[in-house]
């Protein structure tokens, strides 16, 4: 027993330095392939670095840093690296920054699925010294309210590294604000005549937006003032009410006017009967008013497709089959001057909601629609309007080729490369000859916990959302090993191939 601890106690120092030697050696490999990708990732940098200085958007040198979060050149570089030396942190782990508060869902998805680094970092607190927070290199999905973080980080050096996702795309304006979209779509539609397309039903299917006219453009600003001169107008006035609705870039309900008589002579006066056309910049669309909305319970209802685009570089894209159905809050009629009789928004109904608290119909749970699509299928099939399976062959394909058509006009003011992505809500309406039109386009939008049902169906919409983000920047760290080692396979052939020549 003596001797053997002996020979332990002489024995234990060589076997610290072996041990020593060892980690000493694991430390230098590890520190040999960190340079390696660090090298890689900088080479990689100067190609996406092409993307970013095209767009006015982006930040071109570090000066500041938003959320008191420090900002280093070399951060991308040692994330990047860091994730390739140890790829579990990407394949297994998920990292996410997220800013909202604690009792949000998506928050509270953040917290039950993933690793929440920044934790205590928000727009509105104030820090105790300049630069408190550090970027972690861990960071795998940057998913921030704040939709321009671009402007305060140089991308892909600061933040944006290739082994990161950013739940915001630069340019998203362009569908995303009413003006932007209506330009696109005009565009677009405008193309199929250079491109000699002439198929209806193609141009049917992009017909997707009623009729609309620009009043900051001098020409549709002109038109528009022209038709309440015809007769036309005057005859669908009296027999179907409002024919046009004003709509500014606002949203949740925000900046819409209906144009009963008294809004119709306010704005005349407003252009002078058109003379103004041209001198008026402000940004608002004029688009003739669905008068025959399809009516549930007397009330007219909007439905909201989740939309969410994974990348922009290629442009890849899913649409959520479950749809929110918000019914407003008034009874329908052409001639009520009730805004809540003729705009669905949440944050309408929910004004009303505490304006009339007494009133039975608005406590009425049924504003908050619980049923899918699929309801509103066994409805009209009560009513007779439609057959089993109109929802999979009609309704969705209609849906899908609007998303598709709206995507096409509109992604070529997106910044181009593979962490860029978005969550849209976009509502539609459906009116009484079954037609489908797009309303509106909501980025960042409101995910309400209203009912348990919602709540369960929410959670797992937002948690696939992550999921296709997350999925997408495993699968390039995948590439990128793949194309390392037939890169070094290659290397060493050529290798033992000219040891074999010489």
């Amino acid at each position: 027993m003596v001797i053997a601890f002996i020979i332990k106690g002489i024995l234990a120092p060589f076997i610290i330095l072996l041990l020593y030697s060892n980690s000493k050696a694991l430390q230098n490999q590890e520190q040999y392939v960190r340079n390696f990708w660090e090298n890689f990732f900088g080479e990689v940098y100067q190609i996406r670095k092409q993307t970013f200085i095209k767009n006015s958007a982006f930040k071109p040198e570090y000066n500041q840093s938003r959320y008191n979060v420090a900002e280093s050149p070399l951060y991308c570089k040692k994330s990047d690296s860091y994730k390739m030396t140890h790829p579990d942190i990407v394949l297994q782990d998920y990292y996410v920054w997220r800013d909202y508060p604690p009792s949000n869902l998506p928050k509270k998805i953040t917290l039950d699925r993933t690793f929440a680094v920044l934790d205590k970092v928000s727009p509105t607190k104030i820090a105790t010294y300049k630069f408190e927070n550090q970027m972690p290199l861990q960071l795998g999905f940057i998913y921030t309210t704040v939709s321009s973080l671009y402007n305060n980080y140089v991308w892909g050096k600061g933040l944006g590294c290739v082994l990161q996702k950013y739940s915001h795309i630069p340019g998203k304006s362009s569908v995303a604000m009413k003006n932007q979209l209506i330009d696109n779509f005009m565009r677009y539609v405008r193309g199929f005549e250079k491109k000699n397309i002439t198929n209806p039903e193609c141009k049917r299917n992009a017909s997707f937006i009623p009729e609309t006219y620009r009043l900051n453009d001098e020409d549709d600003c002109k038109a528009f003032f022209e038709t309440f001169k015809t007769d036309d107008y005057q005859k669908r006035f009296k027999k179907y009410g409002p024919q046009y609705i004003l709509k500014t870039n606002q949203h949740r309900g925000e900046g819409i006017t209906v144009l009963f008589e008294k809004e119709k002579n306010d704005l005349l006066v407003e252009y002078n009967h058109g003379q103004e056309c041209g001198n008026i910049s402000k940004q608002v669309i004029a688009q003739r008013y669905i008068s025959n909305p399809f009516l549930y319970k007397g009330h007219k209802i909007e439905f909201r497709i989740y939309y969410t685009i994974i990348s922009t570089k290629p442009v890849i894209a899913y649409s959520y089959s479950r749809a929110l159905i918000k019914r407003c809050a008034k009874p329908f009629s052409v001639h009520s001057t009730e805004k809540g009789a003729h705009v669905c928004n949440t944050a309408i109904v929910k004004n009303l909601v505490k304006a009339d608290k007494d009133d039975e119909e608005i406590e009425d749970e049924e504003f908050f629609i619980d049923w899918y699509l699929e309801g509103l299928e066994e409805l009209l099939i009560k009513q007779g309007r439609a057959k089993k399976g109109w929802l999979q062959s009609y309704l969705y394909p209609k849906i899908h080729r609007s998303l598709i058509h709206m995507t096409k006009a509109t992604y070529h003011s997106f910044a181009r490369d593979s962490t860029f992505g978005e969550f849209f809500a976009v509502d539609f309406l459906l009116d009484d000859n079954l037609d489908v039109w797009v309303l509106e386009v909501n980025y960042n939008p409101q995910i309400l916990s209203v009912t348990p049902d919602r709540i369960k169906r929410n959670y797992k919409m937002l948690e696939d959302h992550f999921e296709f983000a997350i999925c997408l920047y495993q699968e390039q760290i995948v590439s990128i090993v793949l194309i390392w080692q037939n890169a070094y396979e290659e290397l060493e052939q050529i290798n033992s191939q000219s040891i074999q020549i010489s």
